[in-house]
């Protein structure tokens, strides 16, 4: 009877164990789902956020003073460019960034809509206290200066990733 009563305990004991274990397995498998919606939620939100922020320039007309600030605010961006086109300087000049990285206009067309950007290995980047030094009297290729009162359209170009690669500024493109 002490036999029954003692292997009767080990098999409740055994048979809870399973019931706690697999209650743990199938909580876990719940809780794991919604831990992956929320990290792709949270994953979009991000992308989202750090898209907004290019939204102000995005075939918008905007002042030379906002040329200056972008050239200020995305310095330091990796794998960024910003082209700048003045009145003046028609073929453009780019605004130096950290990483000396400086993309041309891709060629989008209609066989390939995504941009394929190519590295500007010639360009000559200009910074910010070049863009607004008014003493400078350079050729007209040469002048590097952007009249903070002027204003330039903008246009966003991104990647097959749409990722934002390269801001152009022209002011002859403002109607």
């Amino acid at each position: 009877m002490e036999n029954i009563s003692t292997g009767l305990k080990w098999v409740i004991g055994i048979i809870v164990t399973i019931l706690i274990v697999a209650a743990g397995v199938s909580i876990y498998l719940v809780i794991n789902n919604y831990f992956i919606r929320a990290q792709e939620q949270t994953l979009a939100q991000t992308q989202m956020i750090n898209q907004a922020e290019f939204n102000s320039y995005d075939n918008k007309v905007v002042s030379g003073q906002d040329v200056i600030n972008a050239a200020m605010k995305f310095r330091g961006r990796p794998q960024f460019s910003i082209l700048i086109k003045t009145g003046v300087n028609l073929s453009g000049f780019y605004a130096e960034n950290t990483y000396e990285t400086y993309y041309g206009i891709p060629a989008v067309s209609e066989d390939n809509p995504t941009a394929s950007f190519k590295e500007n290995s010639s360009a000559k980047p200009h910074s910010v206290s070049e863009m607004l030094d008014q003493s400078i009297k350079l050729g007209d290729s040469d002048n590097y200066n952007v009249n903070t009162l002027s204003l330039f359209k903008a246009t966003v170009f991104r990647d097959k990733n749409d990722e934002v690669r390269l801001i152009e500024f022209d002011q002859n493109e403002v109607k």
